[in-house]
């Protein structure tokens, strides 16, 4: 048997049985993940010219990193991983408002420490492509890597439909992989089919503006590169205030797709008790005594014809 790097005594001291502080490590651990996968995705498409990567495996990046990042928590915290799927599930009951602020609060750090790790590791790359010359757009513009924008002609008003939209079916998706009740993928695969539809709306919808479903990973993307030196138009692209769309919208998306789910589909699931209409009950009743006579029938015939089965029968 092989020694532990940290002892058991160790592990008995910083281990916690507090449900709130392991749900909050669990969504630390999983949203670092989830940037590590995403942003260096990213990063290596944008350093390379798309050399190493294209925009349609970095959508598969994304989608796989956000599967990666629900794995690390879901039997812990959920694996929320995003505060728009921690608001979205407590605006229809499926999570305690109570712990909303807290969860945010973790993914939020989390996400700042994945961006950060990403910068680092990328950082003599980034400073080869730009010679040190830190922009958000252009030929050497590498601010994409680590946040959202739109694209010139897109404005505020769509943007701002847009994102209910993406994050909508983010959470619409989300609850039709983990209901029990519905057509679920086999036990243990929920989160690779939530990162399968996190790629499937990037590539369908992030040409326009990247869709920014989860405001933690553009919120601490978008702090990090204007620490790092990329300037006030991280918070204003082309001189337009965009970073309250990837802040505020998608957690409002994410409250219309899941309520939109569980008006039209969850709330109408057979519940196994339901009251059967007693007409219904005698029509099938009633169906099977006529269908015995007609067996009856057809049996008594062919026993008068047939005398082994009259002597069978008798």
């Amino acid at each position: 048997m092989g020694v532990a790097l940290v002892p058991n005594s160790v592990r008995r001291r910083i281990t916690t049985k507090n449900e709130i502080l392991r749900g909050i490590l669990a969504e630390m651990a999983g949203i670092f993940v989830l940037v590590l996968f995403v942003d260096g995705g990213l990063a290596g498409g944008i350093v390379s010219g798309w050399v190493s990567g294209t925009p349609v495996s970095t959508a598969f990046t994304s989608g796989m990193g956000v599967a990666f990042g629900i794995y690390t928590g879901v039997a812990v915290s959920g694996g929320h991983v995003n505060p728009a799927i921690t608001i979205g599930l407590a605006s229809v009951g499926k999570f305690p408002w109570r712990r909303v602020p807290l969860w945010i609060m973790a993914q939020l750090v989390g996400a700042f420490c994945g961006a950060s790790v990403v910068f680092g590791l990328y950082y003599p790359a980034i400073e080869h492509f730009d010679g040190g010359n830190r922009t958000v757009f252009g030929p050497t513009g590498t601010g994409g890597i680590f946040c959202t924008y739109p694209q010139p002609y897109f404005g505020v008003g769509v943007g701002t439909v847009e994102q209910i939209v993406n994050t909508g079916l983010l959470l619409y998706c989300t609850l039709v992989f983990f209901d029990e009740k519905n057509g679920k993928p086999t036990k243990g695969m929920e989160p690779f089919f939530v990162g399968l539809a996190v790629a499937m709306i990037i590539l369908a919808w992030g040409h326009n503006a990247g869709s920014p479903m989860n405001p933690a990973r553009d919120f601490a993307g978008r702090l990090l590169t204007w620490i790092a030196g990329y300037g006030n138009e991280v918070w204003m692209p082309r001189g337009v205030h965009w970073w309250w769309i990837p802040l505020f919208i998608p957690p409002i998306g994410g409250i219309v797709g899941a309520n939109f789910y569980c008006l039209m589909v969850e709330m109408h699931h057979p519940t196994g008790d339901e009251d059967i209409d007693l007409d219904d009950i005698k029509y099938i009743k009633k169906s099977e005594t006529d269908q015995n006579q007609n067996d009856d029938i057809k049996l008594g015939s062919k026993t008068e014809q047939d005398p082994f089965l009259n002597k069978a029968r008798l």
